[in-house]
């Protein structure tokens, strides 16, 4: 996670194309702000996952007036369900990539509703985003969940930061459009045994998460493990333990245990979409993304 303060009052209503263009997450990263239809934002529907759509942002303040405040609401720990206003977001910063669901976005954007609270242009921009594409709609004077999701990445993040970030959300993509494989991620958690399931809740805590919203959990318990090949899984947790055991929490799980969760999820998606672990960017790539 970034910690450089980068949130900012907005100057003017933001210039957001209203249609989502359809690309794959390659054509996506390949497409420079030069060839944009505004110069601060594009808007992609997911060729795999239409009713996903990806913002991609020409820097994190704009990302950051969008989305930071609903990082707070849905996600962050400590201040889930608040509403923060312009000047207690000051100097703080959301994610560096962000994903929502319908449950999210109506959520939030019902509290908004319910308490006249104000928003920023970019808000205002993707809630009517949300509604013409159908993640959200309009019920009793808030807004009920519809399908689908919206993803964000950013261009303040290096090119390779890119790729790796945009892998971890595409597996929220799946996990908000996908009902098989969304219940199959519930199902395999609650099967881990009470080691595992700690383990994964002790990593989430420490990189910020709410980890009292069991949904969320899930997601980011499934994205964490899916955006690597398997051949970089349990590496990559061997790094987290060693972290984790520095802030004095032991886990009695080996990092070798983890990848069995890893391969049972890269086996359901492969045979059902054409690619597992690592998605369809990450094939011959290893790291992590800095969420």
């Amino acid at each position: 996670m970034l910690l450089t303060p980068l949130f900012s009052v907005p100057a003017a209503t933001p210039d957001i194309p209203p249609s989502p263009i359809t690309a794959s997450l390659e054509q996506i990263l390949d497409t420079g702000p030069a060839a944009w239809r505004t110069a601060t934002i594009e808007v992609y529907r997911w060729d795999l996952f239409p009713d996903i759509l990806i913002m991609d942002t020409v820097g994190f303040a704009v990302q950051d007036r969008m989305f930071t405040r609903l990082a707070y609401f849905l996600e962050k720990q400590g201040w889930r369900g608040k509403l923060l206003g312009n000047a207690r977001l000051a100097g703080r910063h959301g994610w560096n990539a962000h994903d929502y669901g319908p449950e999210g976005l109506a959520a939030f954007f019902s509290a908004v509703a319910e308490s006249n609270f104000p928003l920023n242009p970019e808000e205002q921009a993707l809630r009517q985003l949300a509604l013409t594409q159908g993640i959200m709609t309009s019920a009793r004077g808030g807004f009920a969940p519809g399908h689908g999701g919206v993803l964000s990445i950013s261009r303040s993040s290096s090119a390779i930061e890119r790729r790796l970030l945009l892998t971890h959300e595409s597996f929220h993509g799946i996990f908000f459009s996908s009902a098989s494989y969304r219940d199959f991620c519930l199902r395999l958690w609650d099967s881990l045994p009470d080691a595992e399931s700690k383990f994964y809740t002790s990593f989430l805590d420490s990189l910020g998460y709410d980890t009292a919203d069991p949904t969320l959990v899930v997601n980011e318990f499934q994205a964490y493990l899916m955006q690597q090949p398997l051949r970089y899984a349990a590496s990559y947790f061997e790094r987290f333990t060693r972290r984790l055991a520095e802030t004095g929490v032991a886990s009695a799980v080996e990092p070798s245990q983890l990848v069995d969760n890893a391969r049972a999820l890269n086996d359901f998606l492969l045979p059902r979409f054409g690619f597992g672990a690592g998605g369809p960017l990450l094939a011959g790539i290893g790291g992590e993304p800095n969420r």
